[in-house]
């Protein structure tokens, strides 16, 4: 398709894109997608989200950021799984096991955190460390961090990366400091994470896109539009699988409420969690 073409495609599209219950916006979600599939390859367009939903419903071997995604997200779960299998709050809260368990000197949140094995941390093998701990920064949003640790994303991965020496395809702690130990586990378990895709994400690549065919600046068919093409882009991941390392799948769908949001199953129990809460999509 001629970048004239296109132009005359978006201005329909857009045009549509005003009632979002329009079911010929729908309609028309798939010939903008094929749209981006057939874009090559290249570094002035930047649309590789865009260019991932466009394939989503076939092959998913091309998807790697929204696997990338899904596969931490479930991982972490995983982990979590994992910690409350080792709890036994009867015994915790037996007055045998712990005589101060009864009194106000003794809670539950401090036999939680006794639990914790921080020394997990100490040495992490290559893949985990980069792809897991140091691309997990990504999965959280600023204000995350700023709540949580009083840094930003910036911050905590310097904080990470000079903590850590890499020797022999693993990493090794040598600055150990409570709040690198912390990160690491909120990084490994925390579930506050920010949204699969984000509108600001879409809003930039949609100006990628825009810029390369030449779009007229500030048209505000295209400034008021954005949230309704990303509503419709989060209804499209609608039914999709994706299956991890272990085997197992987790399933995408959106909830009655307009929530997409995907069943895992780590340990081979069903977790249902929010990906994009309806009041952002």
């Amino acid at each position: 398709m001629k970048r004239y073409e296109v132009k005359q495609f978006l201005v329909m599209f857009f045009s549509h894109l005003g009632n979002i219950a329009d079911e010929t916006a729908k309609l028309m979600l798939q010939p903008f997608l094929e749209i981006i599939k057939s874009l090559k390859q290249n570094p002035s367009i930047s649309v590789s989200i865009l260019r991932e939903l466009s394939i989503l419903h076939g092959s998913k071997d091309e998807c790697s950021i929204l696997k990338t995604r899904i596969d931490r997200r479930y991982l972490r779960l995983c982990r979590t799984q994992e910690e409350l299998e080792k709890l036994n709050l009867k015994k915790a809260l037996s007055q045998r096991q712990f005589p101060a368990a009864r009194s106000k000197q003794f809670t539950l949140e401090d036999y939680v955190f006794s639990q914790i094995d921080f020394s997990r941390y100490s040495k992490i093998d290559e893949k985990s460390f980069e792809w897991f701990f140091l691309g997990g920064i990504d999965d959280f949003s600023e204000d995350f961090f700023s709540k949580t640790i009083s840094l930003d994303k910036k911050e905590a991965k310097s904080l990470i990366e000079n903590a850590y020496r890499k020797e022999n395809g693993v990493y090794s702690l040598e600055k150990e400091s409570p709040v690198i130990l912390s990160l690491m586990r909120t990084l490994e378990t925390s579930l506050e994470d920010q949204p699969l895709i984000t509108l600001e994400e879409i809003s930039l690549e949609l100006k990628s896109f825009l810029d390369f065919v030449e779009w007229p600046k500030g048209r505000k068919d295209t400034i008021t539009q954005i949230k309704q093409l990303y509503r419709l882009l989060v209804f499209s991941l609608d039914g999709c699988n994706f299956t991890h390392n272990d085997g197992m799948e987790t399933k995408l769908f959106i909830a009655p409420n307009g929530d997409l949001s995907a069943i895992f199953q780590p340990g081979s129990k069903a977790w249902t969690r929010v990906l994009i809460p309806h009041d952002q999509n």
